[in-house]
């Protein structure tokens, strides 16, 4: 009976082994996984994989590097995932990481991103270069019913809206010349 229970027990734990495994991918598993999921376009995944592999592998390579690419795929513009602040902390967390057996293996490439980042958490008027956005500046006047809205934007949205109109004329024109020269050739002929 002894020797029938003790084949039960190692059974049992050796299913719980097993099953541990299957739910909880082991480090390189979960950096394949995440990997994979970027090749695919899966941001999300990749999102959740990085996050599970910095959470539970912190000091491991692949932890430590989950931190740039979490960094990297929060500032992803196309994407509704995009949180500067999000990839401002990742990226700082990523750089901190300085010792001699805990070097940054993207230093470079995670100081460019952090300030990103930190550029573009920043409001809109108070960014710098290429960042720095011309907010248009909308202003409506109105004493009565009827009277005529003013709105002013920035320099940059009259010029895009001024050849936005033009080429619509232009192509409205070309329009009307070619129904006509349409109608003329089906009128009957006197």
């Amino acid at each position: 009976m002894r020797l029938y229970s003790a084949a039960a027990l190692v059974a049992l734990l050796g299913g719980c082994a097993t099953l541990s495994t299957v739910t909880s991918p082991s480090r390189e598993g979960l950096w394949r996984q995440a990997h994979h999921a970027m090749r695919q376009d899966s941001v999300r995944i990749a999102l959740a994989a990085f996050e599970r592999l910095a959470a539970e592998f912190p000091e491991t390579t692949e932890g430590r590097e989950a931190r740039f690419h979490l960094g990297a795929l929060y500032l992803e513009p196309r994407e509704a995932t995009f949180d500067a602040s999000r990839a401002l902390q990742n990226l700082e967390l990523y750089t901190a990481t300085d010792s001699a057996r805990n070097r940054p293996i993207r230093r470079p490439e995670a100081r460019t991103l952090r300030a990103l980042a930190l550029e573009a958490s920043r409001p809109c008027e108070e960014r710098t270069g290429a960042l720095r956005c011309d907010p248009a500046v909308v202003v409506r006047t109105r004493t009565s019913p009827g009277d005529t809205v003013v709105v002013r934007t920035g320099d940059a949205d009259v010029a895009r809206l001024r050849r936005e109109v033009a080429e619509r004329d232009a192509t409205i024109r070309g329009l009307r010349e070619e129904l006509q020269r349409i109608r003329n050739t089906l009128a009957p002929r006197p």
